[in-house]
């Protein structure tokens, strides 16, 4: 099965590849949640403590954003913002929201 939300964590990892370690800002373990159809079809795990995106899951995780297909590729592209599908109920975040906030430099205009 293919994924719209792949070429977001595509940039993701793209972006990933220019961290200076000596100078991050965010060293938290993030989980992404990819639904299709209302049922989990794909989880990322973002690593900002050892910098690293992977498919699959990790018992370290210290915040999980629930999305759909759809949804994460348009707070990629800009078609969408966290706030407005907070707002609208598209995006669940299960542990610290302020941790999630963090996020936005990865994620946006991609």
């Amino acid at each position: 099965m293919s994924f719209k939300s792949d070429a977001v964590f595509d940039k993701i990892k793209l972006r990933l590849t220019k961290i200076d370690p000596a100078n991050r800002q965010v060293e938290n373990i993030y989980k992404w949640n990819i639904t299709v159809d209302g049922k989990v079809a794909k989880t990322w795990v973002l690593d900002l403590k050892n910098v690293k995106l992977f498919v699959g899951d990790s018992p370290d995780v210290e915040c999980t954003i629930t999305v759909s297909d759809d949804d994460m590729y348009a707070l990629g592209t800009g078609g969408l913002t966290a706030k407005d599908a907070l707002a609208q109920d598209r995006l669940d975040v299960d542990g610290n929201i302020e941790l999630a906030l963090k996020l936005q430099p990865f994620v946006s205009s991609l």
